[in-house]
């Protein structure tokens, strides 16, 4: 069981590397509003972004129900996997919803009425 609990921390490894990924990005996309884009380049940005969001995501879910089969063979919860995993997938839903956000600024506006 030794074996199963490294591959739990080895994939809550990889699911950070997988927010940096999406942190890069993110900046990235940030940065393009200061600069002169391209309408393609945004595209790729925000292709990368959903992308991204949504890998992470579902691995990060895997990583949830991994934790309970570990839970369940070992009889020990493994707490810090599952909490960074949830705060992690909660970075990206909350750095989507700002990218949903600035997108929906970029193309609309800010309406007053």
């Amino acid at each position: 069981m030794l074996q199963t609990r490294r591959l739990l921390a080895f994939s809550s490894r990889v699911h950070t590397y997988t927010l940096l990924l999406y942190l890069f990005f993110f900046l990235v996309y940030l940065l393009g509003s200061f600069f002169s884009v391209t309408e393609n380049f945004v595209s790729l940005l925000q292709f990368f972004l959903y992308f991204i969001s949504w890998t992470s995501l579902l691995f990060g879910f895997w990583i949830l129900v991994f934790s309970c089969i570990v839970w369940a063979a070992d009889r020990v919860f493994p707490l810090s996997a599952v909490l960074l995993t949830m705060v992690r997938m909660l970075c990206i839903l909350a750095l989507s919803f700002v990218v949903a956000i600035l997108e929906t600024l970029f193309q609309r506006g800010l309406i007053v009425s």
